[in-house]
């Protein structure tokens, strides 16, 4: 532990606070805040860093749950959770279409993917990452009227993540200090938290530096736009494409309610940049399309989503482009023999009117009240029995568990469900 003024030994916050203090005055002065400040920063630069904090932030909170250092989970609050709060934000600017800056996704994503690496080797090391972006409440605080002055937001639109009420925030700094200098650590450990905090300014620094000044040149439309954990695949550079993939996959969500209550809000970014990437398709040939759907219909077949989804979801994508691009539609309809064949592949295992048995007698079974809050769950375990059939290793097992869950399911339930998928195979 490092001397005092006075030769008093230094708290963990106050040593943590002197290591930082250069890289933190410097992160200050970034263009980006001064740009801020005259009210001359792009709305590309503002939703920029919130999609770049969204990335950082989801890496950083799942592996703080899933860390076995008992000194990190002292530390670490459920309620000390933000993705949501930038989530929030990042849905009142999506109606804008706003564009990504290519370095500074690039930047965001190098940062998760150390952040990924340093979780693993050094997990202590995440508590220098919670002290910056914790600390970061503090500053919020001042940058919240900003702003708020320069892209005219009012209320709490926009702004969730930024927070309000200085006070509070200041409480919950306090309690977090109070929790970080009860921490017992070896005098190594401690310049490992400390550097791993410089290393997170770093980090946020060449974010900011890519968000402003950009060329327009960077100015381009990236996954993680849609969904920051979804990496780097690409998604259409047309506006229009990217607000038709979404909301055919709202649609699709809404068809399938099963999606919703299974995997939540997580899933439904999946689902939403599922969507963009699958538009992207059209411009392969026809062959190498059926063979990206293929793969990705086994894939999340594996994973609890029957490939009937996935049929559905191609139908509804094609008519949204085709609504929203009308020029190009004879180029999306080569995402149709895709869907035909997952239909044509069920039917192989399955027929229509066996599927139609299998899901009315589910119905029956479960009665009126259930069947309507999962409609479509027989038809959903038909189809997945059809997957298995055709060699999609997981497919029932991936969706029985969930589906047999006594904590979420009544009896009556439970045993229709394994009753439909006895009936989708005897069917067969």
């Amino acid at each position: 532990m490092k001397p005092g003024l006075f030769g008093q030994r230094l708290t963990l916050m106050e040593e943590l606070r002197a290591a930082t203090w250069p890289t933190h005055a410097r992160l200050q002065g970034a263009p980006f805040y001064g740009a801020l400040a005259a009210c001359r920063l792009p709305l590309e630069s503002y939703v920029g860093k919130l999609r770049a904090l969204s990335v950082i932030h989801g890496v950083l909170e799942q592996a703080l749950a899933g860390c076995a250092d008992e000194r990190v989970a002292s530390v670490w609050r459920s309620d000390m959770r933000r993705l949501a709060l930038l989530e929030e934000d990042l849905r009142y600017f999506e109606p804008r279409t706003v564009a990504d800056i290519r370095e500074a996704v690039d930047a965001a994503l190098a940062a998760a993917d150390h952040l990924r690496l340093r979780s693993i080797e050094q997990p202590l090391s995440l508590l220098g990452w919670v002290y910056v972006l914790e600390g970061s409440r503090l500053g919020a605080v001042a940058l919240r009227p900003l702003i708020a002055r320069a892209f005219l937001l009012t209320g709490d639109e926009g702004l969730a993540y930024l927070g309000g009420d200085g006070s509070a925030v200041r409480g919950r700094w306090a309690q977090v200090g109070q929790r970080m200098n009860a921490l017992r650590l070896a005098d190594q450990e401690r310049e490992q938290v400390a550097r791993a905090a410089d290393d997170c300014l770093d980090r946020l620094e060449a974010v900011l530096l890519a968000l402003y000044p950009f060329q327009p040149e960077s100015r381009t439309f990236l996954v993680t736009s849609i969904n920051p954990e979804a990496g780097r695949h690409p998604v259409p550079a047309d506006a229009r494409e990217v607000r038709a993939s979404l909301h055919a996959s709202e649609i699709c969500w809404r068809r399938f309610p099963y999606y919703e209550h299974r995997y939540g809000e997580r899933g439904r970014r999946f689902a939403r940049s599922d969507a963009a990437w699958q538009a992207t398709l059209c411009q392969y040939e026809p062959r190498q399309i059926l063979e990206q759907v293929r793969w990705l219909g086994r894939v999340l077949a594996s994973r609890g989503m029957p490939t009937l989804m996935l049929q559905v979801q191609l139908e509804i994508l094609v008519e949204e482009l085709a609504a929203a691009v009308p020029e190009k539609a004879a180029g999306y309809e080569k995402l149709l023999p895709a869907a035909a064949d997952l239909l044509a592949t069920r039917r192989r295992h399955l027929a229509d009117d066996r599927l139609d048995a299998v899901a009315d007698e589910f119905d029956r079974a479960v009665g009126p009240e259930w069947s309507a809050r999962l409609p479509g769950t027989g038809r959903l375990l038909g189809s997945a029995v059809a997957d298995e059939l055709e060699g999609c290793e997981g497919a029932v097992e991936s969706l029985r568990p969930w589906m047999t869950d006594t904590a979420r399911f009544p009896a009556e339930w439970i045993a229709a469900v394994e009753a439909t998928l006895a009936q989708a195979r005897r069917r067969a």
